[in-house]
């Protein structure tokens, strides 16, 4: 309410202005925003360069509905909208985000990760999608729209140089370029590339030897297009793209050490403790790490943590518009991944203990045709198929370890902790998972406008995923922790298949009213569905013990869309609940990832966003988002260090009774506001603007520890900026208060089995600042 009466304090500076209208194709049709029955957010590509959105990431800090992390690398980034989504550490367990751009689905989080550029908007569909977009939709969709050549030549470049304060002072650098025009009367065609070089930002807190600084990262995309307008009925539009990604370790990633563990006190005057301890400098020793802070930028890394990303994607649009107003779509797209990894201490007790080579592969194909009606009739439908194949592969399939011995794996001392050394001299270890995925679907949907006030848009979606799996692991040499997580004794397995197959029909109805010409209240129900699969990562785990279930939920929604004052406001409100069957959960236990299922989980919250046209120069964007995300039921949850602390143990696998509690990352509020203040002048136009996004205090960690939370914090973004003729420059700055953000802990990796309370970090990026300058031809 205080906002509106500050806006209607300043009405009279805005009576010449009005806010424009934003067009969106949520429906898959070209619709306002506010006729749209369900939840969207939605950004231009202008309005992004202005706020300085360089990423999805940086897009949750002015929608505070969705919300991105990144752990080890770009394809383990997590996704969330109102708080839902799944852990990416696990990669065969499929995003509950769905990431489409240009239409096309893409199942992999590597595909949301990089710079954006060329983008013309970014819609955040909130709520299960599971009818239009179908697979992997129960949380929402990010749809991503790349700009289509333009009509006429022109071309752009930025450039950006800024420094971090983490480390040793990081410089960063990004480019973005682009070209676009008519190459014939028919033809367009367009190229772009974006390029960043950032220095590392863990510095080097190892004191008893020289150790590395972490943290790098190197990003190269390149998208290219061609638009050819075949006929006045007949358009096509291909689109390729391309991009490198070599980072030393995805995010800010430090260490906790628990000093009451064996492993990390070590024994005096024989093996030296991790950690820098009074009882090492009783006998002259200085440990290994000097510090134990978990969120100050500093780690203890012998060698870089090293990950590779090659991701490319095409996707042709083809679409033809019938006499009678129908239109024909087709979607054809392909892409492909592959991820190289390189630990040195994936032990993390600093030392080179045993190395680490993850690898992953995955390649897809997808085809969708829809048929649509012209629109603006007393029913509009739309009707559809589906196909999607997707082959996914975990390990090197087998050319290559995924395990190595290193010179510290036979240490006699460490075999005197562990009971077992690391890895006998020379020892390997092999991985090879495979999982290959099948699914087709029918859909339509359609609007019955009854009156010119009421209309109920009703959807419905037939879907059917075939999943096969199989899994080889496979370690040289005798006993150790290698032999221990690949081919367990106990068990003595170390392969088999499996396969799954489900089918599911998912439905939504949307009832919608215009109580005015500027105010529309609408209704939702729906089901959504998420089918389940297998775990292919190493472990002790038998391949019929890998499966995980199906997730299913219902959906109710009630929202109303209004514009105020003339035009000068915007306002979107919702209230919604979800009930959620077998929740997909993954989680660290016993020296793997698993994925279990929480029987029952329940949401509940509500939603207010919007825009205000203060004056002709000040607008501000506002938007509060509050969630009750819990357990019912859940009594096979994660109990951190398989120590049940905060949970009850219920005896199976190590699990413990969740239920009645919040999941981690799923603070209660978070909120925020933005003002843009922006004057023409004789030489051109200045502006001015802030960001500051609001997060509630959450828990850090899945598991059931009850002291790894995140504080709420306020995170301040600001900008100043000039344009005269062709040119812009905008001086910046991220994270004003150099907030130090916990997004993400877990066990460390292997420790954990040992009953070790020694946990990692990962962190948000600490503050930036710096200049861009633009030019436009």
């Amino acid at each position: 309410m205080s906002l509106l009466v500050a806006a209607s304090a300043f009405y009279g500076l805005a009576a010449h202005a009005q806010l424009e209208e934003v067009l969106v194709t949520a429906q898959k049709r070209t619709q306002s925003l506010q006729d749209v029955p369900m939840a969207v957010s939605a950004m231009s590509g202008e309005m992004m360069q202005k706020n300085g959105i360089e990423t999805v990431a940086d897009l949750s800090l002015h929608m505070p509905t969705l919300e991105v992390n990144t752990t080890t690398s770009p394809v383990s980034n997590i996704y969330r909208i109102r708080r839902l989504g799944n852990l990416a550490n696990v990669p065969s367990v499929e995003p509950a985000v769905a990431i489409m751009v240009d239409g096309a689905f893409r199942g992999r989080p590597i595909f949301g990760a990089g710079d954006l550029f060329d983008v013309e908007r970014i819609e955040v569909l909130r709520g299960p999608q599971s009818t239009l977009y179908g697979k992997n939709a129960t949380a929402g969709v990010i749809a991503i729209h790349t700009a289509a050549p333009a009509e006429e030549f022109e071309w752009k470049a930025e450039m950006t140089a800024g420094k971090m304060d983490a480390g040793e002072d990081p410089s960063l650098f990004r480019f973005k370029g682009g070209i676009s025009g008519p190459l014939t009367d028919t033809l367009r065609g367009s190229l772009g590339v974006s390029a960043l070089n950032q220095d590392e930002l863990m510095s080097d807190g190892l004191v008893a030897r020289n150790g590395v600084s972490t943290n790098e990262n190197e990003r190269l995309a390149i998208r290219g297009q061609l638009a050819w307008d075949a006929t006045d009925k007949l358009s096509m539009r291909g689109i390729f793209g391309n991009v490198e990604m070599d980072n030393i370790a995805g995010t800010g990633n430090d260490i906790f050490f628990d000093q009451s563990s064996i492993l990390f006190q070590g024994i005096p005057g024989v093996l030296p403790p991790v950690l820098e301890t009074a009882a090492a400098l009783a006998v002259g020793e200085t440990g290994q790490c000097g510090d134990n802070d978990p969120a100050n930028y500093k780690g203890c890394h012998l060698q870089d943590v090293r990950t590779d990303v090659t991701a490319r994607e095409f996707t042709l649009l083809i679409d033809y518009g019938f006499d009678n107003g129908w239109s024909l779509n087709s979607t054809t797209s392909w892409d492909w991944y592959e991820f190289s990894g390189a630990q040195n201490d994936v032990a993390q007790v600093s030392s080179s203990v045993l190395r680490y080579n993850p690898q992953q592969e995955s390649e897809s194909i997808q085809q969708e045709l829809r048929l649509s009606s012209a629109g603006g009739e007393v029913l509009d439908w739309q009707v559809g198929a589906f196909y999607y194949k997707n082959k996914f592969f975990f390990g090197d399939k087998g050319k290559s370890p995924m395990f190595m011995s290193d010179v510290d794996s036979g240490n006699p001392l460490w075999e005197a902790i562990l009971g077992i050394p690391w890895a006998t001299p020379g020892q390997n270890g092999f991985l090879d998972g495979r999982q290959e995925s099948e699914y087709i679907a029918l859909f339509g949907q359609g609007t019955w406008n009854a009156t010119d006030n009421f209309s109920v848009t009703a959807g419905l979606r037939w879907q059917e995923e075939d999943k096969d799996m199989s899994i080889d692991q496979a370690a040289t040499g005798g006993v150790s922790v290698i032999s221990a997580l690949l081919s367990p004794v106990a068990l003595g397995w170390t392969g088999g298949e499996d396969s799954r197959s489900a089918s599911e029909v998912t439905w939504s109805i949307s009832p919608q009213y215009n109580i005015s010409d500027d105010s529309m209240v609408y209704a939702t129900a729906s089901h959504g569905f998420k089918s389940g699969g297998f775990d292919i990562g190493f472990g002790a785990a038998p391949a019929d013990g890998r499966e995980f279930e199906d997730e299913e939920l219902m959906h109710y929604e009630l929202g109303i869309k209004s514009e105020l004052l003339d035009g000068n406001m915007r306002l979107a409100a919702s209230v919604f609940y979800t009930d959620i069957e077998n929740y997909q959960d993954p989680l660290f236990v016993g020296g793997q990832f698993v994925i279990r299922n929480a029987k029952s989980t329940e949401l509940k919250g509500v939603e207010l966003e919007g825009t205000a046209l203060l004056s002709d120069r000040l607008t501000a964007d506002f938007a509060i988002s509050y969630v009750e995300l819990e357990y019912d039921e859940y009594t096979e949850g994660g109990c951190f260090g398989q120590i049940p602390v905060g949970g009850v143990p219920n005896g199976t696998n190590g699990g413990c009774d969740l239920s009645g509690q919040t999941p981690g990352n799923a603070p209660r509020t978070k909120a925020n506001l933005g003002l843009t203040w922006e004057d023409d002048v004789s030489w051109g136009t200045y502006y001015l603007g802030g960001n500051v996004a609001y997060t509630d205090d959450y828990k850090t960690t899945q598991s059931a520890h009850p002291d790894l939370e995140q504080d709420d914090y306020f995170w301040l973004t600001l900008r100043a900026g000039a344009r005269w003729d062709r040119y812009e420059v905008v001086a910046w700055m991220d994270n004003a208060t150099n907030e130090e953000v916990v997004t993400f802990a877990a066990p460390l990796s292997l420790v954990d089995s040992l009953g070790d309370q020694s946990f990692q970090t990962f962190l948000l990026a600490p503050r930036s600042y710096g200049l861009t300058f633009r030019v436009n031809y």
